[in-house]
């Protein structure tokens, strides 16, 4: 892969870091914010549970998503960035584009998804 095309995909995936963090820090502060308006009765309190519970569930798809990110970013420093894990070979930079944490080529992400892996 061309240093351009290195730079752009890690500019890329630094910005999507960042939005994740600037996420985690909002829900952060609004998990803080539930449930600190005073009295509450049983349907406000079941209510801003549930929503603390949903709030918690999507900083775990972020923390995935994060550790996925600093994998690519790692590979990135490493030389081996865009290169399926499967079968070594690369993955298209269409598919890099749309997604800037993909592991594997199309056809090895296919059979994976196939089996059920």
């Amino acid at each position: 892969m061309q240093k351009a095309k290195r730079e752009f995909f890690k500019k890329k995936l630094l910005k999507m870091r960042a939005a994740i963090l600037d996420k985690a820090k909002k829900l952060k502060e609004d998990s803080y914010a539930l449930g600190t308006d005073g009295i509450q009765d049983m349907a406000d309190a079941a209510s801003n549970a549930y929503n603390a519970d949903i709030l918690m569930s999507l900083s775990d798809n972020d923390l995935n998503l994060l550790k996925d990110i600093d994998s690519a970013l790692d590979k990135l420093g490493g030389g081996t960035y865009g290169v399926c894990e499967e079968c070594e070979e690369p993955i298209t930079e269409k598919r890099l584009d749309a997604n800037p944490v993909a592991r594997y080529c199309i056809n090895c992400q296919r059979v994976s998804e196939e089996k059920g892996t």
